[in-house]
């Protein structure tokens, strides 16, 4: 192979690995910049949770008020309940959920409450029965407004029984946990 052929492959094999380099580049920052992007859209529960102020602010309610059959606490019963319905339902993915796995959950809300051993408020009382009302009808049907209203009262429950920013709820419980226990 003669020099003169060399003077076209070299610069070929140069242009074709600056070309292959420029791409790779640009593929990174694109892929950086949908990151960055998805980072900022507030898409993730996680970080709305993040968002949340955990701060107690109100005179946390006593575990006394809520007892369950299983031995589980009634404020971990509703922690954990809100935890689901922020992992599924919020930021737009009441639209999109699973029905199968609310109405799971539902029939699960509905076998706690079944065995609830006691509940020493009335307003507390009355909010489970509605809050029973919600589950059965998100067992019968694809009801989003039902869910909707379920996560509603889980969210109240959960600051208003841990004590967190008033200030941050929907106002749909009877319970405000002014009175404790009755």
């Amino acid at each position: 192979m003669g020099w003169k052929k060399w003077l076209l492959i070299i610069p070929g094999i140069l242009i074709l690995f600056g070309g292959s380099v420029l791409l790779g580049w640009s593929i990174l920052q694109i892929s950086n910049q949908t990151d960055a992007v998805a980072a900022n859209t507030g898409s993730s529960a996680t970080q709305q949770k993040e968002e949340f102020s955990k701060e107690v602010i109100n005179t946390p309610v006593s575990e006394e008020i809520l007892v369950l059959d299983n031995g589980e606490k009634g404020h971990d019963f509703i922690s954990e309940v809100h935890s689901f319905y922020d992992e599924t339902l919020t930021w737009g993915r009441i639209d999109t959920a699973d029905y199968e796995e609310q109405k799971k959950k539902a029939e699960s809300i509905i076998e706690t409450i079944t065995h609830i051993k006691e509940v020493k408020n009335e307003e507390l009382k009355a909010d489970f029965t509605t809050i029973q009302g919600l589950a059965e009808t998100v067992v019968k049907s694809d009801d989003r407004e039902a869910m909707r209203k379920l996560h509603r009262y889980f969210h109240d429950l959960d600051i208003i029984l841990h004590g967190y920013d008033y200030d941050e709820t929907f106002q749909i419980t009877k319970f405000r946990g002014e009175k404790q226990i009755e």
